[in-house]
């Protein structure tokens, strides 16, 4: 399998104090049935501080997985082959439990793609807020943390707080819901925040509430934010860089714009054409063909796009490509070269 090729070979030092998401040749396989799935592969990219980066690709790429990998989530069918994910110097599958609870929630927190799913129907939201400061805060008064809680919530943009903080989940509506969430993941101060498709089950308006309240908050904070998410006019929206992933791969990555107006891979390229254009009505959408291979479908050697990439080659089917550099950008594809066994 290609993903026993490669080892990591990052040194991890004990006195790396510096803020940032350090992500470092991340391998994955997914036990299914006796058998070791490759989910993601040779995953590699660096989050500063004041940064928001963007993962795009469609459901079933592994934006979702990677995100769980970088909380410290994974399923227990979940194996890391090889890799390093590195918050603040800390390397997060080479901590003890204990170390590791400490880090999520107060270094690192999540926004969940499904608020209603994701809180608890039986509490107040107040209390769901509270719960998560007293936590990395046992020494914390009961007044000192509802104070805490009804600020923050005025902070993320929630009216009368004070109400709020005794209502239950099914009472607020879904912009109000989402803000929770937010208030929740920042409640601690987090370094990292993780937003998996935050802004999905909105409508426009609250979406653009929700993308401007990330930006603003990113801003105040200097905070980390890796936003994930299958819209692409949401992470031109809001991110200075962007990772497009397919096949549990990153296969482009740069600069939001240059990416998104000048895309080099032809799974970028097939992302963006798929966008309809509302100054081109009379012209047939155009969409990728095929779909994303289910896990136990995915090869283990060559390229994962070559079923529906329109410019394969056949090496492209026996040889993965190395993510390099080209034009300022990273990109893995044959037309640029670069294999693993070179």
């Amino acid at each position: 399998m290609f993903w026993k090729k490669k080892k990591s070979t990052i040194e991890v030092s004990k006195d790396y104090t510096e803020k940032s998401l350090i992500v470092k040749d991340l391998t994955m396989t997914i036990h299914s049935q006796g058998k070791d799935y490759p989910a993601l592969f040779d995953v590699n990219f660096q989050i500063s501080p004041g940064q928001i980066v963007g993962l795009v690709g469609e459901s079933g790429c592994g934006k979702s997985l990677t995100s769980l990998a970088v909380m410290g989530l994974l399923p227990p069918a979940a194996k890391i082959e090889t890799g390093h994910v590195l918050i603040n110097g800390q390397d997060l599958y080479s901590s003890s439990e204990k170390e590791r609870c400490a880090l999520q929630g107060a270094k690192v927190s999540m926004i969940f793609q499904d608020p209603m799913s994701a809180l608890n129907p039986l509490m107040t939201v107040g209390k769901q807020i509270e719960e998560s400061y007293r936590i990395h805060h046992p020494s914390a008064s009961k007044q000192e943390a509802k104070e805490k809680v009804l600020a923050m919530m005025a902070k993320v943009g929630l009216p009368r707080v004070s109400e709020l903080y005794k209502e239950y989940p099914h009472q607020l509506s879904g912009g109000m819901k989402q803000r929770i969430m937010i208030a929740m993941a920042l409640i601690n101060e987090p370094d990292l925040i993780i937003a998996d498709e935050p802004t999905t089950a909105l409508d426009v308006t609250i979406q653009a509430q929700i993308l401007d309240l990330l930006k603003k908050l990113n801003e105040e904070s200097n905070s980390m934010i890796l936003l994930i998410s299958h819209d692409l006019g949401v992470i031109q929206t809001v991110c200075s860089q962007v990772m497009v992933m397919y096949g549990g791969m990153i296969v482009e990555q740069g600069e939001v714009k240059q990416v998104l107006q000048h895309p080099m891979h032809p799974y970028t390229r097939g992302l963006l054409a798929s966008i309809p254009d509302p100054d081109k009505k009379e012209e047939e959408i155009v969409c990728v063909p095929g779909s994303v291979e289910a896990l136990e479908e995915r090869k283990n050697e060559g390229c994962p796009f070559f079923e529906r990439c329109q410019e394969a080659v056949e090496r492209c089917n026996v040889q993965c490509p190395k993510l390099q550099y080209v034009l300022n950008r990273q990109i893995r594809c044959e037309k640029y070269g670069g294999h693993l066994d070179e």
